[in-house]
């Protein structure tokens, strides 16, 4: 302890002394660059990448692309809350809105496909326009089916014309057939009596699948020539059927029998 106090050595006391002090004012500088580059926000090189003062006095510029002078400014507010839309566009959208919603409309509109004996089928509803293929086959509890007569009776030379149309009360779209191997139409007199049968020499299709929308319909027609059926089918035609009441019975499988009764006039 006395060598710290009372330096030793062959030099004058006060060398040492200055020695001392030089090397504490060192370690003091030292120091105190430590605890400065170690604060808070210290160093020039941590600032700078940061984005901080730029050493002048006054904050670093960012270093963004101008506007091209294709482009504008952009003018937006803070926050990322864009300006309320300018009512022209607004509808202009609301047009081309518009205009789809009314091709869709259109696109899932009638349609319509030929049926046996002089028949057709249309149907309409938002499934009307899908593949018969792609939807199962319609049930009895699904699909009421009726026969209808464009009118309760016909003149002379009036062909009586029978609408056959099926109603899905479903909640899916279903698939019929009225080609002449599914749908059977019948003509009998007041006795019963087998006039005219569509299975006897049939013409069209044997297969004709239409597809019943989820709450919508379609309508087989087809027109009776008022004769009996060919006793061959070589290209002869039945007789004509006389004057009376008559009853036409149409039949698809799995579902009831609808009938409708009409009158033919020879007046």
């Amino acid at each position: 302890m006395g060598s710290l106090r009372t330096p030793v050595g062959p030099l004058p006391s006060s060398i040492y002394w200055r020695r001392r002090g030089v090397l504490l004012l060192l370690i003091a500088v030292v120091a105190l660059l430590i605890i400065w580059a170690l604060r808070p926000g210290g160093g020039g090189d941590g600032e700078e990448t940061a984005g901080g003062d730029d050493g002048r006095g006054g904050p670093a510029e960012s270093i963004t692309p101008g506007p091209t002078p294709s482009e504008s400014l952009i003018d937006e507010r803070p926050g990322g809350r864009d300006d309320p839309p300018n009512d022209d566009e607004d509808g202009e959208g609301d047009g081309e809105a518009g205009s789809e919603g009314g091709e869709g409309d259109d696109a899932t509109g009638d349609t319509s496909g030929e049926g046996e004996e002089d028949g057709d089928g249309s149907g309409n509803g938002d499934g009307a326009g899908l593949d018969p293929a792609g939807v199962p086959a319609c049930t009895t509890g699904a699909v009421t089916v009726t026969l209808s007569s464009a009118s309760n009776e016909y003149a002379a030379g009036d062909e009586p014309e029978l609408r056959l149309t099926a109603e899905n009360g479903s909640s899916s779209a279903c698939r019929l057939d009225f080609g002449h191997d599914a749908l059977t139409v019948l003509v009998t007199d007041e006795d019963d009596n087998e006039v005219w049968s569509s299975a006897r020499c049939p013409e069209g299709p044997g297969s004709d699948p239409v597809a019943v929308a989820a709450g919508g319909s379609v309508t087989h027609t087809l027109t009776w020539d008022r004769r009996h059926s060919p006793e061959d089918c070589e290209g002869s035609r039945g007789r004509a059927a006389a004057a009376g009441t008559y009853v036409a019975k149409a039949q698809l499988p799995d579902h009831p029998v609808a009938q409708i009764s009409f009158v033919l006039d020879n007046d």
